[in-house]
């Protein structure tokens, strides 16, 4: 079992970056109007999921000829499309999740939903842009990031308090270290090298870090 892969609404400036993260046997999930993002990348999905409120008629129908699975879903429910997208990429069996088109777009709400809604699940899930690389690190958990030399890695804590376990490979060492909630200390340690791994011992919390 390879990756899934989920185009959402949100926005995707650098179409030609975002295509370099694509692999051919990727598992690809159009997620409402994600959809439009994969036409413009000539990719087309193996699935279309949502309501479908923000996808336009003519990309509906072109997925129809094209035969491309539809999953659609009421505009009144209880979940952004998003957590419908994963929760259809994990029915499949798919354990790695990389999402696109998740970050900025013209509700703020939406976003920091989509970041937030990644506390329901594992670090084997990651939002991504041309900019930023997102993922849920519960309790117990170890994360191994790969990126330049120089990009920030931040940790906002979603516990009251989140214990940090030994670091590699970042310029402020975070073993021993205790975070609260809502402070600013855990923001903008930086990579020493090409590849960096962190774990916390207590707590839970969104790392986020720069792509580029």
């Amino acid at each position: 079992m390879e990756r899934a892969v989920l185009f959402c609404n949100g926005e995707i400036k650098d179409i030609e970056y975002h295509k370099t993260l694509l692999k051919a046997d990727d598992f690809i999930i159009a997620v409402d109007g994600g959809g439009r993002y994969c036409m413009k990348m000539n990719v087309l999905p193996s699935v279309a999921i949502g309501d479908f409120d923000s996808l336009d008629a003519e990309i509906r129908t072109y997925f129809n000829e094209k035969n491309v699975e539809t999953i659609p879903f009421p505009a009144d429910k209880d979940y952004i499309d998003m957590v419908l997208g994963i929760e259809e990429a994990q029915k499949r069996g798919y354990k790695d999740i990389l999402i696109l088109g998740a970050f900025g777009g013209h509700r703020a709400d939406m976003f920091f939903g989509n970041l937030l809604a990644l506390a329901n699940y594992d670090e084997s899930i990651v939002m991504k842009d041309e900019e930023n690389e997102a993922r849920f690190l519960p309790e117990g958990k170890r994360l191994h990031l790969k990126g330049k030399p120089g990009s920030y890695v931040s940790i906002l804590p979603l516990s009251d308090t989140v214990a940090t376990d030994e670091s590699d490979g970042l310029k402020y060492p975070l073993g021993g270290l205790v975070f609260h909630r809502g402070e600013t200390r855990s923001i903008s340690n930086e990579l020493t090298r090409e590849s960096a791994s962190l774990g916390i011992i207590k707590g839970s919390a969104l790392v986020m870090m720069q792509t580029r």
